[in-house]
């Protein structure tokens, strides 16, 4: 008879070899050999942020991947899956509960001695159809997805962060502008109001120059609003109070320059190794590891689940005599359970499971598509927007040194007013759209290293 149950065993072992449900094969997809947009070769910089050589940039975006409260979240979160691999790692393991307990006992109706008792229960479940191994594998997947969740995190806050960034320094430069514009049109008012004190002048080419003073002035306010706003967003990023950041940021300074002129000088590397790179790719295809494994997890419940059990406990009225061997109760057997008449709930959780990692499926296939065109995108605006840059710096070279001459004009008396006001105004509106511009410039090359996985390199 026992040997008979060995062969039950051995063939159960056998069986059970290879667990139920697939087994995970990483997908795979045909990557271009380059970008479209033309790009230098090798890989590109980690913490990119580093190009713009500005220590405030670096202090913040250090706070932001640290104490930002999304990332905050996807640590928690990480912490909460390592956790629960670990239950499902121990559920591979053999489980000892320990109890005791104290009464008094009766018979008959008549009081009889107190009684005293501990026990210890084992068990522990012979996966031979790899629903635990099944289990431990899908959490472990479940904690890779949550680490590269937490890069993911950082990317786009990172990301964001540098975009609010220059988009400060670059209001602080309009500001500028502004200002240095107002100056020479205050200047231009100066000159038409005594050229009018003086009969030279006209009512109505004062009443012009005023309403260009007044215009200008009245731009100034909505710059200072949108520097304050982008600077407690950004104080929102790093995790940092509104009054400390706004103190930080209230010196103007100038826009970074960029650390590579044009596309063709940055290096991006291929679109095989940013499928390798980036987080969020990262964490679709941890995702479908995950539930790949949980295929076999809900297929395993098909065959029987078995275990070892086992107790040894000790009872008696007295504490002296407690681990007696008179008082000994021990048991050692197997346990068997087999949802034998429910395979139909059974093959519907396989069902369900398998839809859920063909979704998974599509989910990462979908992030790869999305991944390749923000990349092609963002190379692609970053081309065209340095493109625009050079062209918007020679307009405004060319618009402060045409306000210049019209100035000089219309003080020797060659030139109207109307043409003086028109050039200061086409100066301005000229400055102030290069400035924007190289903001743009800025912003596109912050997109296209988020594109890119954002500096952040996946751990071992």
């Amino acid at each position: 008879m026992r040997e008979r149950a060995l062969i039950s065993l051995a063939a159960l072992a056998l069986l059970g070899a290879c667990a139920a449900g697939p087994d995970y094969k990483a997908p795979q997809t045909q990557a271009e050999p380059a970008f479209v947009m033309p790009a230098a070769a090798g890989e590109p910089a980690s913490a990119f942020w580093r190009g713009f050589a500005d220590p405030v940039l670096d202090a913040l975006i250090a706070d932001a991947v640290s104490a930002n409260a999304d990332v905050r979240l996807a640590q928690a979160r990480l912490r909460e899956l390592r956790a629960l691999a670990g239950e499902a790692d121990a559920n591979q393991r053999p489980s000892l509960s320990l109890g005791a307990g104290a009464g008094r006992g009766n018979e008959l109706g008549f009081p009889v001695d107190n009684y005293l008792n501990v026990s210890g229960a084992f068990n522990w479940e012979l996966d031979f159809f790899g629903r635990t191994r099944r289990a431990g594998e899908s959490a472990a997947a479940q904690v890779q997805a949550g680490e590269a969740g937490v890069l993911a995190a950082q990317r786009l806050v990172g990301a964001e962060l540098a975009t609010q960034y220059l988009a400060v320094r670059a209001l602080q430069q309009r500001l500028v502008v502004a200002q240095e514009s107002l100056a020479n049109q205050r200047e231009t008012q100066r000159i038409v109001k005594a050229r009018a004190e003086l009969g030279r002048g006209t009512p109505l080419d004062v009443a012009r120059a005023n309403a260009l003073v007044e215009s200008t002035e009245a731009s100034l306010p909505a710059l200072q609003g949108a520097i304050e706003r982008s600077a407690l967003r950004i104080a929102t990023l790093a995790g940092r109070t509104p009054r400390a950041t706004l103190a930080l940021l209230a010196e103007a300074k100038p826009l970074p320059s960029l650390p590579a002129t044009s596309a063709e000088s940055l290096a991006v590397g291929s679109p095989a190794g940013l499928l390798e790179r980036r987080p969020d790719i990262r964490v679709a295809e941890r995702q479908l590891a995950a539930a790949t494994a949980a295929i076999g997890v809900a297929r395993a419940d098909l065959y029987p689940r078995i275990s070892l059990v086992g107790l040894l406990g000790f009872t008696s009225t007295r504490a002296a005599d407690l681990f007696d061997a008179a008082g000994r109760n021990t048991k050692l057997g197997a346990s068997l359970s087999w949802s034998a008449l429910d395979f139909g709930r059974v093959r519907n959780r396989i069902g369900a499971s398998e839809a859920r990692a063909q979704a998974a499926l599509v989910q990462w296939e979908q992030t790869v598509q999305l991944a390749l065109e923000e990349t092609e995108g963002a190379l692609s605006a970053y081309t065209r927007s340095v493109q625009q840059s050079a062209r918007l710096e020679n307009a405004a070279r060319e618009s402060a040194e045409a306000a210049r001459l019209a100035r000089v004009r219309y003080e020797a008396g060659a030139a109207d007013l109307l043409t003086v006001l028109d050039a200061e105004r086409t100066a301005l509106a000229a400055r102030d759209a290069l400035v924007q511009s190289q903001q743009g410039s800025l912003a596109a090359l912050v997109a296209v290293y988020r594109a890119l996985g954002g500096g952040w390199t996946l751990p071992a």
